[in-house]
């Protein structure tokens, strides 16, 4: 017979049992109710993402204040910030013309210029506002590789065309952009086989590279690898850096004890300064000949870098390759008056290449006669690609628009014409610093 302590040990564990079933029934049912709420959430919120995408996907509304918004992206700061100003200068200078030969549609150009740090995440955040806030159904941008990558997706699901002047990442040619990403730059494709002939030509037998782990260095590099090899070169030594970087004495270290005849860098000018800065210290830039990528390619590199105990330039007589930027063409030199008189400043890598992307921009929509992207993408090749009328001055194309004639838009980077890729052709040239650390055009090299 059980005392009144066993029975109230007993009543104890009856009481504990039914608490614990009552517990794990309602945390079933909170857990069926928070199913429910989060499948109803989802739904909710993929319905709002397709009408989202609806609206953004429509004609941008034309504010008779604002005018035509044309959103811009480049790295005015970070690793890319030395050399974007110009870029924005250039394309600043196509919508002036634009605006001053009677805007598009009737009305004024209207930049909306982001800032991307050159930071993918910084990149996102700009896209975002321009897709959202100013509804701009083009975005010309980004600076890089790796940024342009970062948003493409983004603008293209939104039915906005992206158009890069100075982007020559490889991998963008079969990226799935839905026909909404264009470039006025060619791809490293054919630069880094531009880079390898030249190493050969040069009399390297051996080279070792440098890039930055981004969709452009990554690229470049593959293509620099296979095209130095098949010209009986043999690569001894690969490594790709951090694009959040600043210390490189290990790398440099690397490739010291590889010994290569060359090696190639491909960066940005503030990582590619450290690095010069570094293989100067530990006279890597004496055991070896450095052949520099165009990302590097700016007037203030040698002053980023400094000098040497007699007060020279480091890096000058440094060569590397570079797109032929049209200088040989008299719209070139057409542009480049204009935009010394503008700004008082030589224009600079990829900046007529930033020029022809708004030109085209503008060209685009003005026969689209509408301001919705997947309308001005489809007019992009109609005003770039022949037959048509050749012409090379906004003023003049525009007219000829607005006649009803057809365009093959001359551009002052060269004739540029969208492959199915909205990829274009492109010529190069070496490129080399003169002794007070200025930029000299050399000899093309065929490709």
């Amino acid at each position: 017979m059980r005392n009144d302590g066993d029975k109230c040990s007993e009543r104890n564990r009856i009481i504990q049992m039914r608490s614990d079933l009552f517990l794990l029934v309602l945390l079933l049912l909170l857990a069926l109710l928070s199913g429910c709420i989060q499948k109803e959430s989802n739904m909710n919120a993929t319905s709002h993402d397709s009408a989202q995408q609806a609206n953004l996907d429509r004609e941008r509304p034309i504010s008779a204040a604002d005018g035509v918004k044309v959103g811009v992206i480049q790295s005015l700061t970070g690793d890319l910030g030395p050399g974007a100003r110009l870029i924005i200068d250039s394309i600043e200078l196509a919508a002036k013309e634009v605006n001053a030969n009677g805007g598009l549609l009737g009305h004024p150009v209207e930049l909306v210029i982001e800032d991307d740090q050159t930071l993918n995440i910084a990149a996102v955040d700009s896209a975002r506002k321009l897709l959202k806030l100013d509804k701009a159904p083009v975005i010309i941008g980004s600076t890089g590789s790796g940024t342009s990558m970062a948003i493409v997706d983004l603008t293209t699901r939104n039915g906005v065309l992206q158009i890069s002047s100075t982007n020559t990442g490889v991998e963008f040619t079969a990226y799935d952009d839905r026909d909404l990403f264009f470039r006025t730059a060619p791809s490293d494709a054919l630069q880094a086989i531009a880079m390898a002939k030249l190493a050969r030509q040069r009399g390297y037998e051996t080279a070792a590279t440098l890039v930055i782990d981004n969709p452009y260095g990554d690229g470049y590099e593959e293509k620099f690898i296979n095209a130095f090899q098949a010209l009986g070169g043999d690569v001894l030594q690969s490594i790709r850096y951090d694009p959040t970087q600043t210390i490189f004495d290990s790398e440099i270290e690397e490739l010291s004890s590889a010994l290569p005849d060359c090696v190639l860098l491909v960066s940005y000018p503030e990582t590619g300064s450290r690095i010069l800065k570094a293989a100067y210290a530990k006279g890597l830039l004496k055991e070896a000949r450095w052949l520099m990528s165009e990302g590097i390619m700016t007037d203030k590199l040698a002053n980023m870098v400094g000098n040497d105990s007699r007060g020279n330039y480091i890096i000058a007589g440094l060569e590397g390759i570079a797109p032929d930027q049209g200088t040989g063409r008299a719209a070139y030199r057409i542009f480049k008056d204009k935009f010394v008189n503008e700004y008082g400043l030589q224009p600079g890598i990829y900046c007529s290449n930033s020029y022809d992307a708004m030109a085209l921009v503008a060209m685009a929509l003005e026969e689209a006669k509408s301001t919705k992207g997947t309308d001005i993408r489809n007019h992009l090749r109609s005003v770039a690609n022949p037959p048509g009328i050749e012409v090379s001055d906004i003023a003049a194309a525009l007219n000829l628009i607005r006649e009803g004639k057809e365009i093959n838009y001359q551009g002052v980077s060269g004739d540029i014409t969208f492959d199915e890729y909205g990829d274009v052709n492109g010529t190069y040239c070496i490129w080399s610093f003169a002794d007070n650390g200025s930029i000299i055009a050399g000899d093309q090299v065929a490709v």
